[in-house]
This record gives C-alpha cells, structure tokens and sequence, in this order.
C-alpha cells in the first residue's frame, strides 16, 4: 500500500480544518496530493514541510498570497531572506497606520463621548445643567460644533506649547500633531519634526533651517517665504503646499511627494531632489541651480523660467 498521511491525520497535527488544507490546495499552497488503492488521499512528508512553512510564516502576520510568493522562492537563497524582510517591514507600516487611526478614532470618541455625557448624564447622576430635550439630530450636531470647537482650542494651545518648549531648549518633537496649526514667523532652526503631522498648518515665513522633516506630513501646508537652508525633508509628504518664494538651499527633499506644489520663484539651488516627485507641482521661476535630479519626476510640472544648471527653461 503506499504510504503517506491521510487529511484528517496532517489536519489533526497542525490544528486545522479538512476544508482548510483543501483550501490551501485551490489557492496552490500544497500540492494536490496521491491517492492510494481504495481512493484515500495521501500527503507526502513535502506537505508536512510546505503546512509548517505556512503555519509559522502566519505566525508572523503574512496573508496566504504573500506566504505563496515566499513559497514560489528559493527558501535558501538570500533573496528569500529579503523578501521575507520587505513583507514583515510592510506589514509593521500597515500595523503603525491601523494603531495611529484606532488611537485618533479612540480620542477623538471619547471627547464626543464627554460631551455627550455633559448634555445627557447618566440616569444616576445629577445633572448641573438642564436636561437636553432637543432632537437626536441636533444633540449630535451640537457634539459636532463643541468638538470642532475643542480641537481649534487644542490647537493653539499645542502650538503656542511647542514653541514655549522650543524656547526653553527643547528640540525634539517627533510625531507632534499640529494639524491646521498657526505658526507664521515661527522659529524652529534645528528642530527635529521627523513624522510630525502638520497637514494644512500655517508656515508663512517660519525659519526652519536645518529642521528635520523626514518624513512629516505637511500637506496643503502654507509656507510662503519660508526659511528651509539645508533642511531635512526626506520622504515628507507636500502634496499641495505652497512654498512660494520659500529658501529651500541645499534643503534634502529626496524622496518627497511635492503633487500639485506650488513652489513659483522658490530658492532650491543645491537642494537634493532625487527620486522627488513634482507631478503638476508649479516651479515656475525657481531656480533649481546645482540641484541633484536624479530621477526626479517632473511629469506635467510648469517650469517655465526655472533655472536649471544655469538654464532658464
């Protein structure tokens, strides 16, 4: 008779389901298995390997498809190893993202619930205020209104924070949420705002020289004519700011996302634009002197007037 290991025998060993191990089969991680003289479907000591594989490799949080890519390798090739580096590398960014939305979701909750819990206390608290008696609708637009009123309060008072920090010496200030803050003429030479969020916030003519930005989220950002010399901006996200007439000299912008940037008459002379992307960013009369563009994407940018390696275009 020929040997191997019956379905429910290879489910039992790695605590899965028939269904499961046939499953794995239709998607093409096991091999459709032999079967011996009376019909039994018997799997080879490969399977047992192949389950192993998948089983632990889902330990590391890998979906099926990635586990058959990995499957498709050579398992003792150091490219194996890489691709393997690169999915768990992604899978931790996915994971940051999930954990930062969940954490913004929470609070942002919570502070509804508060004022929720204001305008209709418990049935065994006593009230200080009158008890709500309008409409659904309008007890939730009124949350709405007390908290977009709270977060323009937060703001400010997170910004004049980190300016009175900034004073008294501090300068790291990685992650810091300062979504739509006002911080024009600000002065935050040599601070480190790597990951900072600071979509739609006020910039004009700030002085940011040597500040690091890496990978910041500054879109739709105001940051006219503002102060950026050898600033650190690798990989920040700029879709649509405007930095009009901003001092970007020698300013590292490699990798950045600069979609639809206004950046007319901005100073990039020896600024590190490698692999930046410009698509239908506005460049015109920027100069762009000894500027690195290698790979650069310039795809529908209007660089007319630009200076370019002493070229005006």
């Amino acid at each position: 008779m020929t040997s191997g290991i019956l379905i429910g025998e290879l489910a039992n060993q790695f605590g899965l389901s028939t269904q499961a191990i046939r499953y794995y089969e239709r998607l093409g991680l096991l091999e459709p298995p032999r079967r011996n003289e009376v019909g039994y479907r018997l799997y080879s000591e490969e399977a047992v390997e192949r389950l192993s594989f998948i089983r632990t490799a889902q330990g590391f949080g890998l979906a099926l498809q990635e586990i058959k890519q990995l499957l498709e390798l050579d398992l003792a090739a150091t490219t194996s190893y890489q691709v393997f580096k690169e999915m768990l590398r992604n899978r931790l960014t996915k994971l940051e993202d999930k954990i930062n939305k969940l954490t913004n979701d929470y609070q942002s909750l919570s502070r509804k619930f508060e004022q929720l819990n204001n305008l209709v206390p418990e049935p065994d608290q006593e009230s200080t205020t009158e008890t709500y008696s309008g409409s659904l609708l309008q007890l939730m637009q009124q949350i709405e209104s007390r908290y977009a009123s709270y977060q323009d309060t937060n703001t400010i008072n997170q910004a004049n924070q980190l300016l009175q920090m900034y004073s008294n010496g501090e300068r790291n200030f990685q992650g810091v949420e300062l979504i739509g803050a006002k911080l024009n003429g600000a002065i935050l030479n040599q601070a480190n705002l790597s990951q900072a969020e600071l979509m739609l916030a006020s910039l004009n003519e700030a002085c940011l020289e040597g500040t690091k930005l890496q990978g910041a989220y500054l879109s739709g950002a105001d940051m006219i004519g503002a102060y950026l010399h050898s600033a650190e901006l690798v990989g920040a996200h700029l879709i649509g700011v405007d930095l009009t007439e901003a001092d970007l000299t020698e300013a590292n912008l490699m990798s950045c996302n600069l979609g639809g940037a206004c950046l007319r008459n901005a100073n990039l002379r020896g600024a590190n634009l490698s692999e930046a992307v410009f698509i239908g960013a506005d460049l015109r009369g920027a100069d762009l002197t000894d500027a690195i563009v290698i790979g650069t994407n310039f795809y529908e940018a209007n660089l007319e007037g630009a200076i370019i390696n002493q070229k005006i275009l």
